[in-house]
């Protein structure tokens, strides 16, 4: 923890200095190289312990607190940034001039690129909880394979397509809050799509050495709570960043009613 600690101290003093144009690759580079080295001892040697036996249950239930704990904080992260997103969309200031989305923004279709992303994070869901039933039932040759295979599968297509979608964007993090709000909800949720995919590549290799069992297999249970988690958090962008406050929702709306979308009626009203 301490190396950990001084590690991830030196990677955040070289981003500011590289935000500052006084970038320092070898505080980055030496700072990187000790975070990875200090995780990666850490993970073997817990990994290590649960072999020889040493993981009861109340380690076990500590370990689930923390995970438990982690995702909390990363639900935390990501509502700082919807609150953002919010409070700028449901009260546009006159500097966007008082319409969201702003003037001048074409926001992406929610019915093209952003929902095909969507249908591969449901199905990547769909198939992993099929991967941890099999594995309760004690199938440890042809179910947890395949459900894992293809939801890394369907992780490094959605990062890829993501990718393509920034390409073609018409704005960039620079176009007003809209831009810089969209692409910190979206970028930050690519990074934890990747973190995500690692993981169950992790949770793969642990399967094939054939560390899991139908009772022990906890490892592989918290990187299914931590996709579920990824999984959640597009579904709910999707909904609201692209389809309720991209606008789209609102010209459907228009189209259906002609441009009469008033629901209240004032036949006898008079122009003041």
């Amino acid at each position: 923890p301490f190396f950990v600690a001084i590690s991830a101290n030196g990677m955040a003093v070289g981003l500011i200095l590289w935000l500052h144009r006084t970038p320092s690759f070898l505080l980055m580079g030496m700072s990187l190289v000790c975070m990875l080295l200090s995780t990666f001892s850490w993970w073997r040697d817990l990994i290590r312990e649960g072999d020889i036996g040493f993981h009861t249950r109340f380690v076990i239930k500590s370990f689930r607190d923390g995970v438990a704990l982690f995702i909390l904080s990363e639900v935390m992260f990501f509502f700082t940034f919807f609150w953002t997103f919010f409070h700028n969309a449901l009260s546009p200031s006159c500097e966007l001039g008082m319409r969201w989305p702003p003037p001048g923004i074409r926001t992406p279709n929610p019915s093209s690129t952003s929902l095909f992303e969507t249908g591969l994070l449901i199905s990547s869901g769909l198939f992993v909880t099929q991967a941890h039933k099999s594995m309760r039932l004690k199938d440890y040759d042809v179910g947890p394979f395949i459900g894992l295979v293809v939801t890394i599968v369907c992780g490094t297509v959605f990062f890829l397509v993501q990718l393509r979608e920034y390409y073609w964007n018409s704005y960039t993090i620079a176009d007003s809050v809209y831009g810089s709000v969209c692409y910190l909800l979206t970028g930050f949720h690519g990074m934890h799509v990747v973190v995500g995919t690692i993981w169950l590549m992790v949770s793969l290799v642990r399967l094939w050495r054939g560390e899991f069992s139908s009772q022990r297999h906890f490892g592989f249970e918290a990187c299914i709570w931590y996709w579920h988690f990824v999984d959640v958090v597009w579904v709910a962008l999707w909904c609201l960043v692209y389809v309720w406050f991209g606008g789209w929702l609102y010209m459907w709306w228009f189209k259906m009613w002609d441009g009469d979308v008033y629901t209240f009626k004032y036949p006898d009203a008079k122009p003041s």
